[in-house]
C-alpha cells in the first residue's frame, strides 16, 4: 500500500470543470469531508482541484483564501504531482456531468481506485431515459415518460414533470398542470440540455430516499430510509429544497428542515423498496453503494425516479446520515469504503 510516512494517501477530487454553480456545489461537500477526515487522522489526506478554465490546483485548504492563493498548473503538471503523491484511493466531489464521467475515468488510467461507482455506470444514471428503461427491463417500476428534443412537443397530456434528461441537483425542473404552458416548461428545461425527459407526475403519497451499501461479503444492505415533506401546495423537489445559493446563485450551503431520518416505513413497504433498490443496484452495474430518490403514491406502490449515486462523506450527506440511524458512524462507512 502506497504511504506517506505511516499513513495511507487518499486524494480528494473537487472542482468543476463548466460553471461555478457546480464548483460551489462541489466545495460546500468536500470542505466537510476534508473537515472529518484530517480530524480523524487515518489517512494524509489532499485536494486536487478542477477548474473551470482547464487549469488544475492543490490547495492546502478549502477556505476561500487557500483556494485562491493555490497555484494552478496544467495537466500534465497535475498527473505529475498526483503521481508524486501516490494516493490509494479518490474520493470523488465533483457533481458537474465531466466530474462525475471524465474525471473519474481520469482517475481509472490513472489506476487510482476510486471510492463509489465508475465512470460508465455514473454516465448511464445521469441520463435519466437511459437509466429508467434499463432499471425498467429489471422489473422496476418507473413512470411513464417520453423522451423530446428540441421542436418536439409531448403526447402525454398533464399533469406531468418536464426535466432536463442530464441535469442534476432539479435544475431545470417543471411541474405542468392541466391548462399550464407546456412550452414555457420545456423551453426552460431546454435551457439546461438538449434532450429533455416528460414524465407522468405520480400523485403526492411520499418523497423518499433509499439507499443500499454493499457488505464485505457482497451482500447488500438497505439502510434507513429519509423522508421529505411535501405538500399538495409544494409537491416537488426543487434545487432550493436541496442548496442554499448566494446572490450570484452560487451554492453556499446544503438546505434543512422538511426532512426525517429514519422514515417512518412498514415491513410491507419496507420489503418493496429493498427490492427496488437491489434491482436497480444491480441494473446499473453499481459498486460500494447507491441512492435512488422515490415517489410513494397514495395506495403505497412506489416509483424508480432517479438514481443519485453519489456521497461525499461529509456529516450531512444522506447516506451518512442514513447509516447513523443504524448506529454506524460517518468514520466507520467511510473507512470501510476507502479501505476496499
Amino acid at each position: 500500500m502506497a504511504t506517506n510516512g505511516a499513513k495511507p494517501v487518499v486524494m480528494h477530487l473537487a472542482g468543476s470543470a463548466v460553471s461555478d454553480y457546480y464548483e460551489g456545489v462541489s466545495i460546500v461537500y468536500a470542505t466537510q469531508c476534508m473537515e472529518l477526515a484530517l480530524a480523524q487522522g487515518t489517512y494524509t489526506n489532499f485536494v486536487c482541484r478542477v477548474h473551470t478554465n482547464g487549469k488544475w490546483s492543490f490547495p492546502t485548504d478549502l477556505s476561500k483564501e487557500g483556494l485562491a492563493a493555490a497555484e494552478q498548473v496544467s495537466l500534465d503538471q497535475a498527473v505529475l504531482k498526483i503521481k508524486e503523491m501516490n494516493p490509494v484511493a479518490v474520493v470523488p466531489h465533483m457533481f458537474c456531468l465531466p466530474g462525475m464521467t471524465s474525471y473519474r475515468a481520469f482517475c481509472d488510467v490513472m489506476q487510482i481506485p476510486l471510492v463509489g461507482n465508475a465512470s460508465d455506470v455514473m454516465a448511464l444514471s445521469t441520463n435519466k431515459w437511459n437509466s429508467k428503461a434499463v432499471v425498467k427491463s429489471f422489473g422496476v417500476n418507473v413512470p411513464d415518460a417520453e423522451f423530446l428534443c428540441k421542436g418536439e412537443v409531448p403526447k402525454m397530456q398533464p399533469p406531468f414533470l418536464v426535466k432536463p434528461c442530464n441535469e442534476d441537483n432539479s435544475l431545470g425542473i417543471s411541474l405542468v398542470k392541466e391548462g399550464e404552458d407546456v412550452q414555457k416548461a420545456l423551453d426552460h428545461a431546454f435551457q439546461y440540455d438538449h434532450q429533455v425527459l416528460v414524465e407522468r407526475y405520480i400523485p403526492l403519497g411520499r418523497e423518499l430516499r433509499v439507499a443500499v451499501v454493499e457488505q464485505e461479503d457482497g451482500s447488500l444492505e438497505m439502510l434507513p430510509c429519509l423522508e421529505y415533506f411535501l405538500s399538495e401546495v409544494d409537491p416537488i423537489r426543487t434545487s432550493a429544497h436541496k442548496l442554499v445559493t448566494d446572490k450570484d446563485g452560487v451554492p453556499t450551503a446544503q438546505a434543512v428542515g422538511g426532512r426525517k431520518c429514519p422514515a417512518d416505513v412498514d415491513d410491507v413497504l419496507a420489503a418493496k423498496l429493498k427490492d427496488m433498490a437491489v434491482r436497480s443496484h444491480k441494473a446499473l452495474g453499481c459498486r460500494d453503494y447507491s441512492l435512488y430518490d422515490v415517489r410513494v403514491d397514495p395506495q403505497g406502490e412506489p416509483y424508480f425516479i432517479e438514481a443519485c449515486l453519489y456521497c461525499s462523506f461529509s456529516p450531512k450527506s444522506v447516506i451518512v446520515a442514513m447509516a447513523e440511524q443504524k448506529g454506524q458512524a460517518q468514520r466507520t462507512v467511510y473507512e470501510m469504503l476507502v479501505n476496499r
